[in-house]
C-alpha cells in the first residue's frame, strides 16, 4: 500500500529531515540521535516514503514490546490490507531473502522460538565455550609469529562463522564462504560494485542450503538442520522456503553480528590503553564488560517495524500502515536510563540495555554472542595485550542503516609462540 510522504495530521515540529542510509547519516549517529530524543523522541521522516523514527528508550521499548501493534513480519502483499514491512530496513535491500524467525509473527513465530530455545539456551551455550576457545587460539596461532594480522578477516570473521557451521551441521570448510558473504553485504555501500557482486552470490548459496538440508532429510544427524526439518506446525512439517528463510536467518545472525561486536570492541580497547589494561588488571569484569560494549556499540542499530492499528505513542498519533524504524543505538544511549551514556564504563550496573532488542522478538542467540564475543576478547588480551591498532587502516561500515562493524582490523604486535592448538 502507497504511503504518502507528508501526513497532514503531523505537527511541523516533529518532521526531520535527513538520510539514514548516508555516510553524514553514519559519521553523526550519536549526535543526530541526541539531538532527535530532546526535540522530538518520535519523529516523522519523509524520505523513502515517510517513516517514525524513535530515539528515546521509552519509546523503542513500547513499541519493541508491542509485537501485534508493531509487526515484524515482511509481507508486500497481505490479505489484511496492511503492506508489512519486515526488518531489514526502509527500503528493503534488493536481493535479500526474508529473515524466517525475525519477519515471522503470531503463534508460528512463539512455536518456532520455543523449539529453538533449547539450542541457544545458557547451559547449551556454556557446553560449546570450549570449541569457542579452541577455535580462537587456532586462529591466533596462525598469525601469532608473524607480529601482525587483521583481527577481522584473520579472527573475528572466521570463529563464529565456523561456530556456526558447527551449529547447523553445515561443512566447516565451507565457512569463508558465508562469512565473506556477509561480512561484504554489511561492510559496503549499497551502490558499490562489492556489494552488487557479494548479493550475486546469494542464490547460489541459497541452492547450497537447500542441498545440504536434502542431504539431512535423507539422513538426520545431532544438528540444528535436522532438527528443522523434523519440526512440524499446526501437523505440517516446513517446506523449503519456509526451511530456507529459517536457516538464512540463523546463518546471517550467528555470522557478522559476533564479528562486528568482537570487532569494535577490539578497537576500543586498541584505542583506549586504560580500559585495556583495566580489564586485563581485573578480569572479573568480563562479564559486565561485555554488556556495556554490547550497550555503546549496539551492532544491531535499528530494525523496521509496521504500524498495524492506530496508536498512540511519545505523544505522537501513529496510524495503522505507517512504518517505524526503532534505534537500539539511540535508546542505549538515553541519558533518560544510562548514567553518562556516551562513555563506557566496564563495571556498569545496572544494564538494561537493548543491543539484543525486546519483546517476543527478542534476539534468540544472544547468551551465545555474548560468551563468544567475551571468549574472542578475552583471548586476544591473554596472547597479545600489546597489540596496536593502525588507526589508519581500520574501515568502518558505511551506508548501512541496520549494522555497524569495521571492515579491516589491521594491528601490529609482539611475535609469540604458537600453543599447537588443535584445528577446529
Amino acid at each position: 500500500m502507497a504511503h504518502a510522504a507528508g501526513r497532514p495530521d503531523v505537527d511541523a515540529d516533529v518532521i526531520v529531515d535527513f538520510d539514514h542510509h548516508s555516510d553524514e547519516f553514519n559519521l553523526n549517529e550519536l549526535a543526530i540521535n541526541a539531538a532527535l530524543r530532546r526535540k522530538c523522541p518520535v519523529a516523522w521522516n519523509e524520505h523513502y516514503g515517510g517513516f517514525w523514527f524513535l530515539t528515546s528508550y521509552d519509546a523503542v521499548s513500547q513499541a519493541a514490546r508491542d509485537g501485534d501493534g508493531f509487526a515484524h513480519k515482511y509481507e508486500p502483499d497481505a490479505a489484511d490490507g496492511v503492506d508489512y514491512q519486515g526488518e531489514m530496513g526502509v527500503p528493503r535491500p534488493d536481493g535479500q531473502p526474508a529473515l524466517g524467525i525475525g519477519e515471522v509473527d503470531g503463534p508460528y513465530h512463539q512455536a518456532l522460538r520455543h523449539a529453538l530455545a533449547p539450542f541457544f539456551s545458557p547451559g547449551a551455550v556454556q557446553r560449546m565455550r570450549p570449541f569457542m576457545e579452541q577455535s580462537a587460539h587456532w586462529f591466533l596461532d596462525q598469525r601469532i609469529g608473524d607480529g601482525q594480522m587483521d583481527l577481522v578477516l584473520d579472527y573475528a570473521s572466521p570463529v563464529p562463522a565456523i561456530l556456526t557451521m558447527k551449529l547447523m551441521g553445515l561443512p566447516y570448510e565451507n565457512w569463508h564462504l558465508y562469512a565473506n558473504l556477509f561480512h561484504s553485504v554489511m561492510a559496503v555501500p549499497q551502490d558499490s560494485p562489492e556489494y552488487t557482486q557479494a548479493i550475486a552470490e546469494v542464490p547460489a548459496m541459497m541452492q547450497g542450503v537447500l542441498e545440504f538440508a536434502a542431504t539431512r532429510r535423507a539422513e538426520a544427524r545431532d544438528d540444528l538442520t535436522s532438527f528443522l526439518i523434523q519440526f512440524e506446525f499446526d501437523g505440517r512439517r516446513l517446506d523449503d522456503a519456509q526451511l530456507l528463510n529459517i536457516l538464512w536467518n540463523l546463518i546471517a545472525g550467528g555470522v557478522d553480528t559476533t564479528t562486528s561486536q568482537t570487532a569494535l570492541t577490539l578497537l576500543q580497547l586498541g584505542t583506549h590503553p586504560e580500559l585495556r589494561q583495566q580489564l586485563i588488571d581485573r578480569p572479573e569484569l568480563y562479564r559486565t564488560a561485555t554488556d556495556e560494549f554490547l550497550r555503546y556499540f549496539s551492532v544491531n542499530q535499528q530494525l523496521s517495524r509496521t504500524v498495524t492499528r492506530d496508536v498512540v505513542l511519545g505523544g505522537q498519533q501513529l496510524r495503522r500502515n505507517d512504518r517505524v524504524i526503532v534505534s537500539w543505538l539511540a535508546a542505549n544511549h538515553d541519558e533518560q536510563e544510562f548514567e553518562r551514556p556516551d562513555q563506557i564504563v566496564l563495571d556498569r550496573a545496572p544494564n538494561r540495555h537493548l543491543a539484543f532488542g525486546l519483546g517476543p522478538h527478542r534476539c534468540i542467540g544472544s547468551h551465545l554472542a555474548r560468551l563468544m564475543s567475551e571468549v574472542l576478547v578475552r583471548v586476544v588480551l591473554d596472547r597479545i595485550p600489546d597489540y596496536r591498532v593502525d588507526v589508519d587502516s581500520v574501515r568502518e561500515y558505511l551506508g548501512n542503516p541496520s549494522m555497524t562493524g569495521l571492515a579491516t582490523l589491521p594491528v601490529t604486535f609482539t611475535t609469540g609462540e604458537s600453543r599447537g592448538t588443535a584445528e577446529p
